[in-house]
């Protein structure tokens, strides 16, 4: 205020300079509205295949499936170490090859080169092979995949980025298990491996490089074995585990009136024909319907506000809910903790009522009785809902998830009906078959489709398809490993028994019996089995505990899946060995007094 101007004045002046303020906030504010409605405007839709697009299903199985892809790799490098066992198992028949290379002036870069060349050949066949086999596993698991759309939602087909993936594998492969045996394969001892015995002359790196690889292949097929345990007794948990209510004799299909131009009052009139139609059927036992399927993987939440209990910042108040018919509870077999059921008499206009689980009723009323409490939907908002009952908990998603908070709310107090699913328990599983409930639903309106018409007990299948698909495959996986292994300890083992084919026929003359023949070899092989099952104890709960999440109601560190996969393997590695061992004590004295 300056002297001479009055409050008027100055207050005149603040109005005029607040309105210029405004007026250059909403200036700006149009401008920017104007440069993101251009933005939105020049912006471009990309169209792409099915396979490629934004999908719910893909997320649900990116985990799985990077779970898989890392024991595929731990499988491949078995294979490598196995390869490359082979070729150094080769390596001493090429030694007077090498060593007249040599001494004809090839360098060890030229002959590395050309051994290592020989792998690269290999690899990239396996490589066009393993291509070729992908494509046909791939289309097999897509039609094994439990939904309709799966063929427009994956692509099994490869294009130019897993080509290229398979060809640097190829080749990473190629040199992972290729360069340590040339290494070792372009360095013989040349006035030794020019002679007519050369081929015999091996050094001892030579062998403990073999054996290290042995324990190494151990190792992993151990950690595999472990893994595909751990996999099978979380499926085998999830399949017993009780969903809360019973799937057996239980039917299920879904319709949706509203697709056929059906309002609200239209789509009650034809849910209450057809629950009558159904129940009039022989053999069906109850019928009703809801807005969701248990164990398909939809759910409705939302918001209540409950009479008497003061909410906390950010505190969830969304329970799970689901719009039901007339003895829905009686018909999914879920028993009844207190209060009652559904009736006819819960239609619009009546007093509003729920049902709610045993999970909802200790969470907002403690110890307290429930019945006869009251909530509403939406924060803040009148609690005009009576509870009338309470439900034992069950399951509602899938069976991994936790038990959730559950409100159950009659289908016909419920002001926008859309799609519904129907429940049918019949007496035996042919009382009533899907050509039969076909047929009733045409009977009220042929041009309303009926989708999904399956029993209970396959959407509880389905619904532990990853599961399913992850313990096969890892226990494929660790079988393939298993015998992987068990091929290289008996390739080591054999070419130490010829090795030492001189010592054994020396002992034998001396007076050494098959069983400690069999017992020399045995202890050896007894040794690398022991090293490599040490080894993969820890690197198997080491993983275990990176895919805990995938587990269920099993410890990584499980003490009967790591007993029993160290034994398998043990047993099948002690097989493997015991075949050369055998061959051993068999060998002829004066034979092998005179083997070079």
């Amino acid at each position: 205020l300056r002297p001479g101007v009055s409050r008027a004045q100055a207050s005149a002046a603040m109005n005029v300079l607040f309105r210029q303020i405004r007026e250059q906030e909403i200036k700006e504010i149009k401008t920017t509205s104007a440069r993101f409605k251009k933005r939105f405007v020049e912006t471009r839709l990309l169209v792409e295949a099915g396979g490629r697009g934004f999908s719910g299903v893909r997320d649900q199985f990116s985990t799985p499936l990077v779970v898989l892809m890392s024991l595929v790799g731990l499988v491949l490098l078995i294979a490598c170490a196995n390869v490359a066992n082979l070729l150094m198992a080769r390596a001493p028949a090429r030694q007077r090859e090498i060593g007249i290379r040599l001494a004809l002036g090839a360098s060890r870069g030229r002959i590395i080169g050309q051994l290592l060349a020989e792998s690269l050949m290999l690899s990239l066949m396996g490589g066009l092979l393993g291509i070729l086999v992908s494509i046909w596993t791939g289309n097999l698991l897509l039609g094994a995949l439990p939904f309709e759309s799966a063929s427009r939602t994956f692509t099994a087909t490869p294009d130019g980025r897993v080509l290229l993936f398979a060809l640097v594998v190829s080749l990473l492969t190629g040199v992972l298990f290729g360069l340590v045996p040339a290494w070792q394969t372009a360095r013989p001892q040349l006035l030794s491996s020019l002679k007519e015995e050369g081929g015999s002359v091996v050094s001892t790196g030579h062998v403990r490089l073999r054996k290290g690889l042995v324990v190494a292949q151990v190792a992993l097929s151990l950690l595999l074995l472990v893994g595909a345990g751990l996999f099978v007794r979380s499926l085998y948990n999830l399949r017993t585990l009780n969903p809360g209510f019973r799937v057996e004799g239980l039917t299920t299909f879904s319709l949706d009136p509203t697709l056929s131009g059906y309002s609200d009052a239209q789509s009650r009139a034809l849910f209450k024909q057809l629950l009558e139609a159904i129940g009039q059927q022989p053999g069906v036992l109850h019928v009703s319907l809801a807005s969701t399927t248990p164990l398909s993987g939809d759910l409705s939440m939302s918001t209540v506000s409950v009479e008497g209990y003061k909410a906390k910042e950010g505190e969830d108040m969304n329970p799970h809910v689901n719009w039901v018919g007339p003895a829905f509870l009686e018909t999914m077999g879920i028993p009844l903790a207190a209060g009652r059921d559904f009736t006819a008499s819960d239609v619009a206009g009546a007093p509003r009522v729920a049902i709610i689980s045993e999970k909802m009723a200790h969470y907002f009323f403690g110890d307290l009785n429930p019945i006869g409490r009251r909530f509403g939907f939406g924060r803040g908002k009148p609690t005009d809902i009576e509870i009338v009952g309470v439900a034992r908990d069950g399951k509602d998603t899938d069976l991994r998830s936790d038990v959730a908070r559950l409100v159950y709310i009659p289908f016909d107090q419920d002001e926008g009906l859309g799609g519904m699913s129907f429940f049918v328990r019949t007496a035996s599983p042919i009382s009533l078959g899907a050509d039969a409930l076909r047929r009733i639903v045409r009977q009220l309106d042929p041009a309303i489709p009926v989708v999904d018409i399956k029993s209970m007990a396959a959407v509880s299948n389905e619904s532990l398809f990853i599961e399913r698909m992850v313990a096969m495959l890892t226990a494929c996986f660790g079988a393939l490993a298993t015998l992987l292994a068990a091929v290289g300890l008996y390739g080591v083992m054999s070419y130490a028994v010829a090795r030492r084919t001189r010592e054994i026929g020396l002992r034998m003359a001396l007076g050494a019996d098959r069983r400690s023949v069999v017992w020399l070899v045995m202890r050896e092989v007894a040794l690398l089995v022991v090293a490599g099952v040490g080894f993969g104890v820890p690197l198997a709960v080491a993983f275990s505990n990176v895919v805990r999440a995938q587990l269920f109601g099993v410890s990584p560190a499980d003490p009967l899946t790591l007993v029993t996969a160290s034994t398998t393997l043990v047993a099948v590695a002690l097989l493997a060995g015991y075949v050369p061992a055998a061959a051993a004590s068999r060998v002829d004295p004066m034979v092998a007094l005179r083997h070079e």
